[in-house]
């Protein structure tokens, strides 16, 4: 089940340069490959508004299969902010999910891409983790936020800009590093540099989407000469999850 929660946060992939449209809705198919046999884990389906000077995005994510009898999990989230020059700028960013009857919730508040107040439901021990400061809090977006600009191929044609994460409890850059050809896609690969927010020992087993996934694959696709994110691939020890992308 934890492979599930790892990338709920995935799930929020989609091109800027696609939304010509007010509103946009997507479907996210969560697929899990063990020993080469796939199966759906789960699905999400999400709404995206975007105007002139603001967007919004809502989700909901259901387990499904094997994954619903063995730890029944739903999540809900809300991000909004401002739209100014072609750039999404967190304002709020909730999100709350319950798995096995336990509710977690994430809460966060930007001004000015700062990072004014985060609070996490229950509560963690910060004196397990390695330290997040308030410079590292500065200049930053949330989760969902960097997965849509993750997902812009316009942005990130040459693999080359990095994101500054807040999660509400840890702190990551993600990083474009390299980009190929395969097959009729170009794929662009991601890499996570942990700086706070993490356990000490080095032990993480917390629900964070890149807590486990040190390197994520974007497979872009040409549809009417412009490259539309299709899929994110990543794996873990034993599995690989991918996540199919919908537009409707």
């Amino acid at each position: 089940m934890r492979i599930l929660i790892i990338f709920i946060f995935f799930t929020l992939l989609i091109s800027i340069n696609s939304l010509k449209a007010d509103i946009q809705n997507i479907k996210y198919d969560l697929h899990l490959r063990v020993l080469g046999v796939q199966v759906k884990i789960g699905e999400i389906t999400s709404y995206f508004e975007i105007t002139d000077e603001e967007y919004k995005l809502e989700y909901d994510l259901k387990s499904e299969s094997l994954v619903q009898l063995i730890s029944p999990t739903k999540g809900i989230g809300k991000i909004n902010g401002k739209y100014i020059n072609s750039k999404l700028i967190p304002e709020n960013y909730n999100y709350t999910y319950e798995r096995k009857g336990k509710i977690k919730s994430t809460n966060i508040e930007f001004l000015d891409s700062n990072v004014i107040n985060s609070e996490v439901i229950p509560p963690f021990e910060k004196s397990k983790l390695t330290p997040v400061n308030e410079p590292m809090l500065k200049n930053v977006i949330d989760p969902s936020t960097g997965i849509i600009l993750m997902g812009d191929y316009h942005l990130n044609e040459n693999c080359s800009i990095d994101y500054r994460i807040f999660d509400g409890k840890r702190r990551y850059d993600l990083t474009y590093t390299s980009i190929e050809e395969k097959d009729s896609y170009k794929v662009c690969t991601l890499q996570r540099q942990k700086l706070g927010g993490f356990k000490k020992d080095g032990n993480d087993s917390s629900s964070n989407p890149f807590a486990s996934a040190d390197q994520i694959d974007a497979y872009f696709l040409k549809k009417d000469e412009k490259y539309i994110i299709d899929k994110f691939v990543t794996k873990s020890d034993s599995a690989e999850l991918i996540i199919n992308v919908t537009i409707q």
